[in-house]
């Protein structure tokens, strides 16, 4: 069960849930609302549909979610939460310059899946760009996680590219959210040809940053 008293989600309620009761009903408001996201798209879902299928009165949506974009920033706070787990867990054990370009391709990897899986993750994070408030705690999170990359890989870097490699890093991450969203929207076949595309990129520029110099191109 979700703790709501600490943290961002204290935040973005309207009213913090102190019962279990409570923050059932608000973990059955933000499932519904991500299943109708899927389903609809973001701009056709509305508060009184969300309330209707979560099983309550619209009254009990807005005891805690001001508005729609309230309950688009909780989700995306869930997604973050996700998230970060996932690259902590990747960077965390980097030991060589080999293992960081390796997992450098699995965390584009794991985005690319869970996207092709749930699709309407992408729909909650073209939401969050397009509102000027939200766009810039994505932002923010996109240049955490880069920064998780960097601080676990930065030994295997050039003293004099360190500097950078980071705002590389920070490039890097906002290209791999634009490439996704390119491969998600083409046939299959083209997708993984952008995609194995980009991870040779990354590949390429990182490599330099580990040895001072570009791999050579295979014959």
């Amino acid at each position: 069960m979700q703790d709501y008293s600490n943290g961002n989600a204290g935040l973005l309620l309207r009213r913090v849930p102190k019962q279990e009761r409570s923050r059932e009903r608000i973990d059955e408001i933000l499932k519904v609302s991500m299943e109708l996201i899927g389903q609809k798209g973001i701009d056709a879902v509305t508060m009184k549909e969300i309330a209707a299928l979560s099983g309550g009165p619209i009254a009990s949506v807005y005891q805690y979610f001001p508005n729609k974009s309230a309950i688009i920033a909780m989700l995306h706070e869930r997604y973050v939460d996700d998230v970060r787990l996932t690259v902590a867990g990747y960077t965390s054990m980097i030991a060589s310059a080999d293992e960081a370009l390796d997992v450098a391709e699995k965390l584009f990897d794991f985005y690319y899946v869970r996207m092709r899986e749930k699709p309407a993750t992408q729909d909650l994070i073209n939401a969050i760009q397009a509102d000027k408030t939200l766009a810039e705690r994505d932002i923010n999170e996109i240049r955490f996680q880069s920064e998780l990359l960097f601080e676990n890989t930065k030994q295997f870097v050039l003293e004099p590219l360190k500097d950078s490699y980071r705002n590389t890093l920070f490039l890097m991450f906002n290209m791999a959210a634009a490439t996704l969203r390119l491969a998600l929207m083409v046939p299959a076949e083209e997708a993984g040809k952008i995609v194995a595309q980009f991870k040779s990129v990354v590949r390429v520029q990182a490599s330099y940053y580990f040895t001072g110099r570009y791999p050579e191109a295979s014959a």
